[in-house]
């Protein structure tokens, strides 16, 4: 197979973790991984690529939040840094491509705020045009926005707030980039949302709960039929998904920090990262409710994974390590030795 070129987010020396900031990693099944080249940068909490791979774009978990963009070399053999942007809020933990691809909507957990740039023709970052506080409606609790989702065959952003047990969704405007709220989803109080996966069509969304342990499912209502609830500017907004079921992320007893879940490329199963348990688990989504099938052990603290050439890479944040696993029908299984990469954060091949 022709190698995958990965991106790692890794928790720096010039932070607070040990590792190197940004690392490219040439990777297949066959020959394993090397390292290709590195940035130093503080806490590169989470990376994504350009639609057409030519870009990497970084959020660093800085106070105040900085967004970096770094162009690959000839051979991935060096990363050039091309953008560096200051915004306002602090904490950056997750971004994402906006729905129209001229933006990077850009999650703030330590502030509370939901920040978003336009790209210029380049796709290159060049100013802020958007903040959107979660404390206007937070109604005393404290907001901590943690990842944006683009929700398929939709038009709605799905931002999920660990501080406040919803994800809020949101639309964007075409012509000024803005985006507004649009909708909701409340769950249980003390669930803590942290990362959302969607079906193709946005009928069932998963979503993983960082403080309840569990992995809550919502699924679609027909238009108009949602409860409508107000916000801070006297605006009403709608619920268009309801939780159906919440079950146990781990078979594992004990404290359970659930973090990353993907649904598995034929949609029938739902991986999900847990944190104490120090596991991989793979759920069954064919029943009325998810159902835990098998689990496998990996590193210490498995942040995030991303699945590339029938492989899972699982950021074993803690253990300095990258597992590599398999899934196998509805099984896990080790796959290969893992890839050293000290206080890795996040995983993303590029397109």
């Amino acid at each position: 197979m022709t190698p995958t070129l990965i991106a790692t987010g890794c928790y720096s020396s010039a932070g607070s973790g040990r590792g190197r900031g940004i690392e490219l990693l040439e990777w297949s099944p066959e020959q394993g991984a090397r390292v290709l080249a590195t940035v130093d940068l503080p806490d590169p909490s989470f990376v994504i690529w350009s639609a057409d791979g030519t870009l990497l774009h970084a959020v660093l978990e800085t106070s105040p939040t900085r967004v970096v963009t770094l162009r690959p070399g000839a051979d991935a053999a060096s990363l050039e840094v091309i953008a560096d942007i200051t915004l306002r809020g602090e904490g950056g933990c997750h971004l994402a491509l906006g729905p129209d691809g001229r933006t990077l909507i850009v999650a703030e957990f330590g502030s509370g705020t939901v920040e978003t740039i336009l790209l210029d023709e380049d796709g290159v970052p060049a100013e802020l045009i958007d903040l959107d506080d979660h404390h206007d409606f937070a109604e005393g609790r404290t907001p901590h926005p943690h990842q944006s989702v683009l929700l398929p065959e939709s038009d709605l952003i799905a931002i999920t707030d660990l501080g406040l047990d919803r994800v809020l969704l949101y639309r964007q405007d075409r012509l000024d980039g803005h985006i507004d709220l649009a909708a909701e989803l409340a769950l249980p109080t003390g669930s803590g949302p942290r990362h959302l996966a969607a079906d193709h069509e946005s009928s069932e969304l998963h979503i993983s709960c960082e403080l309840s342990g569990k992995v809550a499912t919502a699924m679609r209502k027909p238009p108009g039929t949602g409860e409508r609830s107000f916000v801070g500017d006297g605006s009403s907004i709608e619920s268009t998904w309801d939780v159906t079921s919440n079950v146990a992320a781990s078979g594992i007893e004990g404290e359970n920090a659930v973090s990353h879940l993907e649904l598995s490329a034929d949609e029938h199963h739902l991986l999900v990262a847990n944190r104490g348990p120090n596991t991989l688990s793979v759920l069954d989504r064919g029943q009325q409710a998810p159902q835990l099938l098998a689990e496998i052990g990996v590193g210490a603290h498995p942040r995030h994974f991303t699945q590339t050439q029938g492989h899972i890479l699982v950021a074993a944040q803690e253990a300095d390590r990258i597992d590599v696993l398999r899934l196998d029908g509805g099984d896990l299984e080790v796959a290969a030795e893992p890839i050293p990469s000290a206080s890795v954060s996040c995983l993303a091949p590029r397109p």
